[in-house]
C-alpha cells in the first residue's frame, strides 16, 4: 500500500466527511508530505556541500518549508469541527512558502541536483495549493 492509499482509506474511514472535496484533499494531503521530505533532505544535502555559506538561504527555506507543509498536511487531516479559513490560510502559507523554496533552489540547480528536485517538487505543491483553493 502506498502513502495515497493509506490517506485515501484513513480520511473515507474518518466518520466525519471532508468538507472540501475528498480527491483534492487526498492529494493535498499527500503532495505537502511529499513536498516536505523533500525540502528536509534537501537542506540536509546543502549542510553537506563544501561551501556551506554559499546556501545558507537555501537551507532556511527549505527547513521553513518543510516545517509550514507539515503542519498544512496534519491540519488537512483532520476533519473534526474543520474551521476552513484557518485551513485556506494554511494552503495559502503553504503556497507562499513552496513558491519561496522553489525559487531559493533553482538558484543552485544547475550545479546541485538536490536543489533542482526539490525546486520542482515544491512548484508542483504550491501548483497543488492553488488549485485546492479554487
Amino acid at each position: 500500500m502506498n502513502h495515497h492509499d493509506t490517506t485515501a482509506q484513513m480520511i473515507g474511514a474518518h466518520p466525519k466527511k471532508p468538507i472540501f472535496k475528498q480527491d483534492a484533499l487526498e492529494n493535498l494531503i499527500d503532495t505537502l508530505y511529499e513536498c516536505s521530505e523533500a525540502c528536509n533532505t534537501c537542506a540536509d544535502a546543502c549542510l553537506g556541500e563544501k561551501d556551506v555559506n554559499n546556501v545558507v538561504r537555501c537551507i532556511r527555506t527549505c527547513i521553513d518549508c518543510t516545517d509550514i507543509c507539515q503542519t498544512t498536511a496534519r491540519a488537512s487531516s483532520r476533519q473534526t469541527e474543520v474551521d476552513p479559513e484557518i485551513l485556506r490560510a494554511l494552503v495559502q502559507a503553504c503556497r507562499t512558502a513552496c513558491e519561496s523554496c522553489a525559487s531559493e533552489c533553482d538558484k543552485h540547480s544547475a550545479h546541485m541536483d538536490h536543489c533542482r528536485i526539490c525546486a520542482e517538487v515544491c512548484r508542483r505543491c504550491a501548483d497543488t495549493c492553488h488549485s485546492f483553493m479554487i
